[in-house]
C-alpha cells in the first residue's frame, strides 16, 4: 500500500505541511512538499520536507531530502541535509550521507558514505568538539587538531 501527502491549502491551518507518523504506526510511501515531518513510529519509503524530526523509536529506511534532519531514532538509507544534519544521542544514520552542516552529540552514530555538499566552506573548515578527551574543546582545521584551549593564544 502506497501513501502519498499534499499538504493541506488552508492558510489559516497551524497544521499546513505536516506530516505526523505516530508510534507503531508503519507507512510505506513517498511523501513530498511537507513543512515539518515527525516520525515516532516507522516510514518505508522516501520523504522531502523542510524538517525531518526523527523521535527516539521512530525509524526511516529510504530517502530523506531535507533541509534540516534532527534524528534521535535511526535513518537507513540516504540523506540530504542541505542545512543540518544533526544526530543526537540515542540516535544512528547508517547509508549515504549529504550535509550541509553536521552535528553529532556524544553518543550518536554515523556510519556509511558521508560526503558535504558544495556549499560546505572548504577554505576553513572547523568542528568545534564537546566532550572530548580530558573535556576541554577542540577545533579541527583543515590542518590541524587543536585544544580550544590552545587557541586564546593564538
Amino acid at each position: 500500500m502506497e501513501a502519498e501527502f499534499k499538504p493541506q491549502t488552508d492558510p489559516q491551518s497551524s497544521q499546513q505541511g505536516l506530516v505526523h507518523i505516530g508510534a507503531d504506526v508503519k507507512v510505506t510511501g513517498k511523501f513530498e512538499a511537507c513543512d515539518i515531518a515527525e516520525i515516532h513510529g516507522s516510514l518505508d519509503g522516501e520523504i522531502q520536507t523542510n524538517e525531518l524530526l526523527i523521535h527516539e523509536g521512530g525509524h526511516l529506511t529510504g530517502m530523506a531530502v531535507c533541509k534540516v534532519v534532527r534524528i534521535s531514532g535511526a535513518l537507513d538509507g540516504e540523506v540530504d541535509a542541505s542545512e543540518l544534519l544533526q544526530i543526537q544521542a540515542k540516535g544512528r544514520v547508517d547509508g549515504k550521507i549529504n550535509y550541509t552542516r553536521l552535528v553529532i552529540e556524544d553518543g550518536g552514530i554515523l556510519k556509511g558514505d558521508v560526503s558535504p555538499n558544495s556549499k560546505v566552506q572548504r577554505s576553513k573548515p572547523e568542528v568545534p568538539l564537546k566532550n572530548s578527551p580530558g573535556g576541554s574543546l577542540l577545533k579541527i582545521t583543515d590542518q590541524s587538531v587543536v585544544p580550544a584551549d590552545d587557541l586564546a593564544a593564538e
